[in-house]
């Protein structure tokens, strides 16, 4: 009975040291993502106006969904004034490189002409918030956001509780027909 025991307790420790000791198991430290790139880290004061972009780019999703159009320069120019507040207020590194990227984008949308056009730069800030989330989970969590991915290959960020639809189809009923969710 006793050789069980110690048998049984040195499978257990081999199996703990094993997980806790493989070099995978600690890249996913604070400040890191699953690939030991470093992620994303904004500071407080920045934070606020990120959230604003995301709020305008939610916005701006669901105007893309009902089929986009001319009106979309005033949602798009909020989206810029909060992405360049976000500018002044990050330090130099990666946070502000990602508010760049958004402030560009935003930019490019007011300038889109067409829907075609809308859709790219929509595309473009999708792809950046998505690298961001994807290297902050959490993040994703506290939004209350999903990202979508559609069979075409665009991805973009979502509530959790809307319903999906794809803001890169051009017909409800012969586009997208496979969306794919992530929920972290």
């Amino acid at each position: 009975m006793m050789a069980k025991s110690n048998y049984f307790r040195k499978c257990v420790l081999f199996f703990l040291s094993t997980l806790f000791c493989s070099p995978g198991f600690f890249s996913a430290l604070e400040g890191q993502d699953h690939v030991g790139v470093p992620a994303v880290t904004l500071e407080k004061r920045t934070f606020i106006h990120f959230r604003a972009t995301v709020l305008s780019y939610q916005y701006i999703y669901s105007y893309l969904v009902s089929g986009g159009g001319d009106g979309l320069a005033g949602a798009a120019q909020n989206f810029i004034d909060a992405a360049r507040q976000g500018m002044e207020t990050e330090p130099e590194g990666p946070g502000r490189g990602m508010m760049q990227n958004i402030l560009e984008g935003g930019e490019k949308l007011k300038k889109a002409k067409g829907i075609r056009e809308q859709r790219d730069a929509f595309s473009a800030i999708s792809d950046t918030f998505i690298s961001y989330f994807g290297s902050n989970p959490d993040q994703l969590i506290r939004n209350r956001l999903k990202v979508c991915r559609c069979k075409s290959g665009h991805q973009w960020l979502q509530p959790e509780s809307s319903s999906t639809a794809c803001p890169y189809a051009t017909n409800k009923f012969s586009d997208c027909l496979i969306i794919v969710e992530t929920k972290y």
